[in-house]
């Protein structure tokens, strides 16, 4: 299940996957910089990408797109590759078990029962099927909270950012935050400043992300915000009202997408 919000897919059950769009043009009519920003929440809740445009005089100047882990991934140790000594030093205590669904796979998974992100306090918990969810005071259910406003997962990205999110261990009636290697590390293992680790363009995704997401975002630089479809060929590879974009990746109607409807802010 991938979730998505304000983007208006429409999904035909062959080679074509269209995303229709209506009335955008390539520039706008205003003076100076203008930044304007949009969130999508992807796969089962686990990442949020952001779209970033940036328009000088009218103009087009810069798309960006990140994608940032959610607490429902970083928070899991098998994802994370939390070790066993740091499993004895957080305490079996601090870990909860839940259903974790990864592409398909559905497997029982331990995560960290308590973690912090900026000054908010989340508890693991459990859907009805069993599937792992955070919530807390402020927000309740995490995914919902998010899916309700960009500005909710505009927070959660300048606070990921600062490298503002720990596990917590319990402490008497309160907590101590605890930090594990892979919050300071790449996927490959090398070293990364904490507020970039759970970030995909400099943790390390899988091969050919990162290039897609280059193409995406160069193809609408140069192009701009055309009106069209968007539509995979026979080759695999994704147009926009026929003009080829050269990536290749299934979600490109998501992130292509959320830099759709930030320019249309």
């Amino acid at each position: 299940m991938i979730y998505r919000r304000k983007l208006g897919l429409v999904f035909i059950t062959s080679l074509l996957f269209t995303f229709l769009i209506g009335g955008i043009a390539f520039s706008q009519g205003s003076s100076g910089t203008i930044v304007k920003k949009a969130y999508v929440l992807l796969n089962e809740g686990y990442y949020i990408a952001e779209g970033v445009v940036t328009v000088e005089n009218g103009i087009v100047v810069d798309c960006t797109i990140d994608e940032i882990n959610t607490m429902l991934f970083w928070a899991n140790f098998n994802q994370n590759k939390i070790t066993k000594d740091e499993i004895a030093a957080f305490g079996e205590e601090n870990t909860f078990t839940a259903m974790f669904d990864f592409h398909g796979e559905v497997v029982p998974t331990k995560f960290a029962k308590y973690v912090q992100v900026g000054d908010r306090i989340f508890e693991a918990g459990h859907t009805a099927k069993g599937y792992i969810l955070y919530k807390s005071e402020e927000t309740g259910d995490v995914i919902p909270f998010f899916e309700k406003s960009d500005g909710h997962m505009e927070w959660f990205f300048k606070e990921m950012r600062a490298g503002n999110f720990w596990f917590l261990k319990k402490k008497g009636a309160g907590f101590e935050k605890f930090e594990i290697a892979s919050f300071f590390k790449d996927v490959p293992g090398k070293p990364l400043e904490k507020g970039k680790s759970q970030n995909k363009k400099y943790r390390v995704h899988w091969n050919n992300w990162e290039p897609n997401i280059y193409k995406i975002e160069l193809f609408l630089k140069r192009n701009g915000f055309i009106k069209g479809t968007f539509v995979v060929n026979k080759d695999k590879i994704w147009t926009v009202a026929d003009a080829v974009t050269g990536a290749t990746i299934t979600e490109f109607p998501e992130y292509a997408g959320v830099l759709y409807e930030a320019y249309e802010k």
